[in-house]
């Protein structure tokens, strides 16, 4: 849930150093993880998923280090518009995730067709997320 923010000053030297080297570990790590169960070119995977992974690595590591620092979260964010819109849109998009899963099993089980389960977690992950997002934006546009 995002919330309205506001900057309030500029986090120690200390608190980025930390960001970019625990960001660039997780990255390696998680290259590090793929490596592992790689059956082919171990350095390949290892290359492709840290450099991947490492926007969302340096992201959190700076959530986690440095925005305690320079960002101010606004004491009644759950009172803001934008909240309601995100739980309505949130709220929404669960049923229909519900509605769509429970129907995919009726479908797999009739026709008996074969999916992996990793790509059926992706399709439901970006069906998800896609339906969430219409939805606020949706809310968004009515102003409801």
């Amino acid at each position: 849930m995002t919330t309205r923010t506001e900057r309030r000053m500029k986090a120690p030297p200390s608190a980025y150093v930390t960001m970019l080297i625990t960001g660039a570990l997780a990255a390696a790590a998680l290259g590090g993880v793929a490596a592992w169960f790689s059956d082919e070119n171990r350095l390949m995977a290892f290359v492709i998923f840290a450099v991947c992974t490492a926007g969302p690595m340096f992201a959190l590591s700076w959530f986690v280090f440095v925005s305690r620092y320079t960002v101010k979260s606004d004491p009644h964010a759950e009172d803001n518009v934008e909240g309601q819109w995100y739980d309505k849109a949130a709220s929404g998009a669960f049923h229909d995730f519900l509605v769509v899963a429970g129907l995919g099993c009726v479908v797999l089980a009739l026709t008996q067709f074969e999916i992996a389960g990793s790509t059926l977690l992706v399709l439901l992950l970006v069906f998800v997320m896609a339906d969430a997002a219409i939805r606020y934006a949706v809310l968004n546009r009515r102003g409801a």
